[in-house]
């Protein structure tokens, strides 16, 4: 397929008319028709314009390739995914191990940031009350944490009856 036949393509594909093209490039409406019947050419500044806003590769653009997707954005999907799970993978580690692997096991990319970022969030709120208790000398602190600990077994207790 050449030039025109794809540009005409995805202008369509986009119900956008010639004169609506015309306007986002600064050419007129009789530029987009010449461009798309392949009497004129446009310049690669117009080439790469029009390639960012429908967002597909110039060599689809020009007929070289069919794969609209340019390369830089299937690379950079690639790095995303494989950051994501290694984020994911590294998290699960931190945790407790195989075990929380295999219970969020089918959790899509969106849960697995949502859930690492929840948990940042309450990791950041513990960090901030430790950081309260820092001020204070070893004795308090270890009296605080003996309370904390008498007040758990009680809590458990309640809990057994």
């Amino acid at each position: 397929m050449k030039f025109g036949d794809r540009l005409k393509s995805i202008r369509l594909k986009n119900d956008m008319t010639q004169e609506e093209l015309g306007n986002l490039l600064n050419k007129s409406k009789n530029n987009i028709s010449q461009y798309e019947t392949g009497k004129r050419e446009p310049d690669l500044e117009t080439l790469n314009i029009i390639s960012d806003y429908f967002k597909v590769s110039l060599d689809y653009l020009l007929g070289k390739s069919d794969d609209q997707i340019p390369v830089r954005n299937l690379d950079q999907d690639l790095n995303d995914e494989l950051d994501t799970e290694s984020k994911w993978l590294n998290f699960l580690r931190t945790l407790s191990g195989d075990s929380m692997f295999y219970q969020y096991e089918n959790v899509d990319d969106d849960q697995k940031l949502a859930i690492m970022e929840e948990h940042k969030e309450k990791m950041e709120k513990k960090k901030k009350k430790v950081a309260k208790f820092m001020k204070y000398s070893d004795e308090v602190i270890d009296e605080a944490l003996n309370f904390a600990a008498y007040n758990q077994e009680q809590r458990k207790k309640k809990l057994d009856d």
